[in-house]
């Protein structure tokens, strides 16, 4: 007679046998398709590195990779959705710094772009130019520290939305300067050159990929790029630094980073990384990269994260200091 013991040892190697196929497929990744959540509207910098990128990634991860764009509250519905998705590496963002910065203007915060979410890859940087209609009468630089200093109550300028760098260049700009300009939200920088050519506000601080088909087409202006050092896309473009001694330390820029929950495994954050960067690398995209503005970085994760960190203390100090608090 065999022993009570043995026989529900048996069922339970059965057991175990028959379901490790099952654990097994459980473990490969990824096993459906990706869903990459873009903050924005169609049109920003982290919606075309997306475009870029996907059809690649898909290809050398073996599932489809889909584009879903989640605008509104400066990155935050999108960011958020993310934050709250299942941490299996299915659900990713690719964003823009307003990820990180929009959060951190409102209190409470929304969510806790440290905290809460890891990076997969910081892929590329991207300046930030700021815009005019090409009927403007600001010509130049020169010309719209004048125009904002005399007509600046009356001048509105749009932005990508509330708590993004675009907005909070803004009002830096104000801040040092010390002029006064509206700020007018849209769900994007797509959008916002959209208004800014449709005579809805004066002037725009755009990211540089978004703004070049219309700097190219002649309908818009560059005044002046937000980084310190010019750009070798618009060389002949000053930057703000240069442009007025009060501006020396003007610095703003945005990125084009994948991000995942916090909680997700190592094994897809390091394939997603994997796939990520030879995406980016292919010759065609780089050549799109570079002619649209982009600065390629291909971070390490960890490296990424320790960007992020650095990034949140930048900011959350400007922040501070020029007292900008947005409803969410």
């Amino acid at each position: 007679m065999t022993p009570i013991f043995s026989r529900r040892h048996a069922l339970a190697l059965a057991a175990s046998s028959a379901l490790a196929p099952a654990a097994f497929a459980q473990g490969a990744f990824p096993d459906r398709a990706v869903n990459m959540i873009v903050p924005f509207a169609p049109g920003g910098t982290p919606d075309i590195a997306a475009r870029l990128m996907a059809p690649k990634m898909a290809e050398l991860l073996g599932q489809p990779v889909t584009i879903e764009n989640r605008a509104g509250a400066g990155a935050t519905i999108g960011t958020r959705a993310v934050v709250q998705a299942r941490p299996d590496g299915h659900t990713i963002l690719m964003g823009s710094i307003s990820f990180l910065t929009a959060p951190l203007t409102a209190d409470p915060m929304p969510y806790d772009p440290v905290a809460q979410l890891r990076v997969i890859s910081l892929i590329s940087t991207s300046p930030y130019v700021l815009i005019v209609r090409a009927d403007s009468p600001a010509k130049d630089i020169a010309g719209f520290h004048a125009w904002t200093r005399e007509r600046g109550n009356k001048l509105n300028y749009g932005s990508s939305g509330s708590g993004t760098p675009l907005h909070l260049g803004g009002e830096l700009y104000k801040l040092m300067m010390g002029v006064d300009l509206t700020h007018v939200a849209y769900r994007g920088s797509g959008p916002a050159i959209t208004a800014l050519i449709a005579g809805e506000v004066d002037m725009v601080f755009a990211d540089v990929p978004g703004a070049s088909g219309q700097i190219r087409a002649g309908t818009v202006r560059p005044l002046a790029t937000m980084v310190r050092e010019r750009i070798k896309q618009l060389p002949d473009v000053p930057t703000m630094a240069e442009s007025d001694p009060r501006l020396r330390d003007y610095d703003v820029y945005t990125w084009a980073m994948l991000v995942a929950p916090k909680a997700t495994p190592d094994r897809a954050v390091n394939r997603l990384h994997e796939v990520a960067i030879a995406a980016a690398r292919q010759p065609d995209i780089m050549k799109r990269f570079e002619e649209m503005g982009f600065d390629y970085v291909g971070s390490s994760p960890a490296d990424g994260d320790k960007r992020l960190e650095a990034e949140r203390d930048k900011w959350r100090d400007v922040i501070k200091r020029a007292n900008i608090k947005v409803d969410l």
